[in-house]
């Protein structure tokens, strides 16, 4: 009888010194490959990005199916470069930007064309710039209804892609992580919080009180808040991980 007891402790030893960590190590590989997959986010879906020589490809799929824009052509070598949309609803849209390359370091977009050889911009964009310019000089602006999240998109026929996002695709410019960064530092703000605060229970307790009470002394109250912490911190950290990804 102590012999199984024995053995019954070795096991659970086991498991929460080698098997528990394994477990959660190998959950954070595949959570931080996740967190930090690149590519873009396009209304309010996000895009996995992948090269294949000049063509860059970013792939998803949204509620109403699968996106996926393939970039044709580079910035620093292409007279122009091709952008396709692939939507859902059978929705596919075919644009080629021309660039001008009069400075080298920083080449601009002259003019985009639509797959039936229309003209629907002309003028002048730098990379990074914030707004679009017609070949008048007068600033173009937009407001797209499709870079808000929660916002339904309706691909039909009449869904017009942004002219701005087609220069960004051009461009690059919204290539970005799949995660977000300041979920997931609140995440590891609580994680951190709650192990300090465990391993030194009346750490914050005494950090709060000790410029106005001498040798201060937790309630009971405060002891039961702290407990039900250790719980309720690490689940809201879970939550914020498992939203910086979603």
């Amino acid at each position: 009888m102590i012999i199984e007891r024995i053995r019954e402790m070795n096991r659970k030893n086991i498991f929460l010194k080698i098997v528990l960590p394994a477990i959660l190590v190998i959950i954070l590989i595949f959570y931080f490959r996740a967190f930090f997959t690149k590519g873009v986010y396009f209304n309010n879906t996000f895009l996995v990005k992948s090269v294949v020589g000049a063509e860059r490809h970013y792939m998803g799929k949204s509620k109403h199916g699968g996106i996926h824009i393939t970039v044709k052509g580079l910035e620093d070598t292409h007279d122009s470069i091709e952008v396709v949309y692939r939507l859902p609803g059978n929705v596919n849209r075919q644009y080629t930007v021309m660039l001008n390359h009069e400075n080298k370091w920083y080449p601009s977009i002259e003019n985009i064309i639509d797959k039936d050889g229309n003209i629907i911009f002309e003028g002048e964009y730098k990379k990074g710039q914030q707004y679009m310019v017609d070949k008048n000089g007068k600033p173009l602006f937009s407001f797209d209804i499709t870079a808000l999240r929660n916002v339904d998109i309706a691909y039909d026929e009449s869904y017009k892609v942004p002219l701005k996002n087609i220069a960004e695709f051009a461009f690059s410019e919204t290539d970005t992580f799949r995660g977000e960064i300041h979920y997931l530092i609140y995440a590891l703000i609580l994680f951190l919080v709650t192990w300090i605060d465990y391993k030194y229970p009346l750490f914050f307790f005494k950090l709060n009180f000790w410029l106005h009470v001498e040798d201060p002394k937790p309630s009971e109250f405060y002891l039961t808040m702290q407990k039900i912490s250790y719980v309720v911190f690490p689940i809201i950290g879970i939550i914020l991980m498992i939203a910086a990804i979603y």
